[in-house]
């Protein structure tokens, strides 16, 4: 129904959105390839049968990151990050000159070498396999598939046993397919294959109780990433193109292995807690896999109804006012959110991985409620993922009143979130504008260009100043624009938008909750202006109806709380977590209005806008507060949600 616009055509000119691109770009070439790589490289010696002293020319001596991930069990997910952030960097109009330069000779370096590593095991049992995990003890090092086989054994102790190799491979899988489908490498495409066959021998080759022991261990989103590498080989099977592997059908039958149905079809019954106390980022990607095999296969409608399900289930009965969600990375009982506000909520990879389905979800149903998700996201929860002085992204991010975020460090924390972290940035783009049949959607009003060969569209807007956006479409040269353009009206518009056409006031159809300018109307080029109405909005929580967040407009707002009491502590496996709280309470008595919903209902009243700034005094309460665009928050504690009384 519709498709994402390709990276290569969009580039964002947002000042803050630009920012952040080039400092996450900017992190990512200060990183050692070799240190990436040191793992792929030792992996590959050890499976060849080579020395030591071979093995640690070829590692040429470098040791790998640590920080208690990529030294580890886990280590070698940071790669497949890695690898898709890059190819996303490479294809940027908005990464140019000699930082594009230095994109691209590392992405192909790290291509090139993982190649050199799966070339040194061509003709052995264990052919096309790549991996980078750590050696905890001399049996892994000299059996570096022992993970594969624990897990194909239920076994699964992070530090002894197993940490999630599927869920690695998923990442890996993922970067080089990126590598191919963004960047065009055909030496990924070639890795890839050689990978996907071996992990296909690999699910062949399951017991029926190996498979369940299997699915009963994080595996990531293997299935999402062999039916994405299933589809690339049909495609060029299709076009006639010499690249695509010969058994590329086997990516899709290895793929379904990993899709979960039992799981799938509980989900789907709709009963009461069914993701209680479930890991959140381990079931995302199932579902988006599910997805996926819809995608594959559009008569398998069964597989859409799944991810459908499952999103309404994340969406309306368990995440946040920000779009995240979870609690210490799990989901709790159906519309239980305030009691389990603490300093260890939204994951930031569960947003990573809710925007992906997201996005997808829309492009195949055109249900307008996914992109309403998705922009409210990605302005509240990744872009407020990011310190925008270092570039460093979060873990978690509290929902709990008189926390902090805490950001990863360059090359020591390199956790799940930081590899999302590279992504995130590299790829703001997306999802800006769709392309439909003879037409084209506005999802997202980020000022940013978007450039077909037929037309250029370019968007100028600031609703941190303005309630205005710009919109020019000029058609390419002897070329007449047929495409109607069609707008999204926000949730949170006061009214309806209205537009300006060439200057001239124009009623526009609707179409269920869009605005469809015809292409008749824009044939030779067009100047629009969108007026959309905003104010102060308060949403609740399902078990707190007291307890408030404020929104302006699209932007969450938190509170500045300061910095004197902030404190980290250690979490879980090497994460680092908020410690210090800045308010014994969240509590806020109302002096100006007999009963809170008063209160809510004149809110407009009693949170304030500064002129010209971005900053809000709430009044009428015992407690003055001053509340901030949440995504520009990353130096104080802060609060955004706050029960109120009388």
């Amino acid at each position: 129904m519709w498709e994402l616009t390709k990276l290569k055509d969009v580039k964002v000119t947002d000042k803050y959105f630009d920012e952040a691109l080039h400092i996450d770009v900017k992190n990512m070439l200060l990183l050692d390839p070799d240190r990436l790589l040191a793992g792929f490289r030792e992996t590959a010696c050890i499976l060849a049968g080579e020395d030591e002293e071979t093995t640690s020319a070829f590692m040429k001596r470098k040791q790998r990151y640590g920080g208690e991930w990529e030294d580890k069990l886990i280590g070698g997910h940071t790669m497949g990050h890695y690898l898709t952030a890059l190819a996303q960097a490479a294809v940027s109009p908005a990464v140019t000159g000699k930082e594009l330069e230095d994109v691209k000779a590392r992405l192909d370096y790290m291509l090139v070498s993982l190649k050199e590593c799966q070339e040194k095991i061509k003709g052995t049992e264990n052919e096309g396999f790549i991996f980078g995990a750590g050696f905890p003890t001399k049996e892994f090092r000299d059996n570096p598939l022992l993970q594969f086989e624990n897990v194909e054994k239920g076994l699964s102790h992070p530090f002894l046993e197993a940490w999630v190799p599927w869920y690695t491979m998923h990442k890996i899988l993922t970067g080089l397919n990126a590598s191919f489908k963004y960047y065009g490498s055909e030496t990924a495409l070639e890795i890839a294959n050689a990978l996907g066959i071996w992990i296909a021998k690999r699910t062949e080759g399951w017991t029926e109780d190996k498979h369940k022991k299997v699915l009963s261990i994080e595996y990531g989103g293997m299935n999402d990433c062999l039916y994405e590498l299933y589809e690339i080989n049909k495609s060029l099977r299709d076009q006639g193109s010499s690249l695509y592997s010969k058994e590329y059908e086997r990516f899709a039958d290895a793929a379904h292995a990993f899709d979960e149905t039992e799981l799938f079809e509980r989900i789907l019954s709709g009963k009461a807690d069914l993701l209680n106390n479930v890991h959140a980022n381990t079931t995302i990607p199932k579902f988006i896999g599910a997805l996926a095999r819809y995608e594959a296969f559009n008569s398998e409608t069964k597989y859409l109804e799944y991810a459908e399900s499952f999103w309404d289930l994340v969406v309306n009965k368990h995440t946040y006012v920000t779009g995240g969600n979870s609690e210490n990375e799990h989901f709790g009982q159906d519309n239980v959110l305030d009691a389990e506000r603490t300093n260890v909520n939204n994951e930031t990879c569960n947003t990573y991985n809710m925007l992906k389905l997201s996005r997808r979800l829309f492009a195949v149903t055109g249900k307008k409620k996914y992109l309403d998700y998705s922009a409210r996201t990605l302005i509240n929860a990744i872009m407020a993922s990011q310190n925008h002085e270092t570039g460093f992204t979060t873990y978690f991010q509290p929902m709990a009143t008189g926390y902090h975020k805490v950001f990863n460090t360059l090359d020591g924390n390199f956790w799940c979130c930081t590899g999302t972290g590279y992504e995130n940035f590299t790829k703001l783009q997306r999802g800006i504008f769709y392309k439909g049949d003879e037409k084209l959607l506005i999802s997202l009003y980020i000022a940013s260009e978007y450039v077909s060969d037929d037309y250029v569209v370019t968007m100028d807007c600031n609703f941190t100043e303005s309630d205005k956006v710009n919109i020019r479409i000029k058609p390419a040269a002897g070329k007449a624009i047929a495409d109607d353009l069609w707008l999204r009206i926000p949730t949170w518009s006061k009214a309806v938008p209205s537009v300006r056409l060439n200057g001239k006031e124009k009623e526009l159809g609707q179409n269920e909750g869009f605005l469809i300018i015809p292409k008749e109307d824009i044939a030779s080029g067009a100047e629009l202006e969108v007026y959309i109405p905003f104010g102060i909005t308060c949403e609740s929580l399902p078990d707190g109806k007291n307890t408030y967040a404020f929104l302006y407009g699209p932007y969450v707002l938190s509170a500045r709380l300061g910095a004197k009491k902030i404190m980290t502590k250690p979490h879980g496996i090497a994460v680092v977590a908020s410690a210090g709280r800045s308010v014994d309470s969240d509590e806020i008595s109302i002096v100006s209005e007999k009963s809170v919903e008063d209160f809510v209902g004149n809110i407009d009243k009693y949170l304030i806008k500064r002129d010209g700034e971005t900053e809000f005094d709430l009044i009428g309460t015992s407690k003055p507060l001053v509340f901030t665009t949440h995504f520009d928050q990353y130096t104080e504690s802060y609060g955004i949600y706050w029960k109120l009384k009388v």
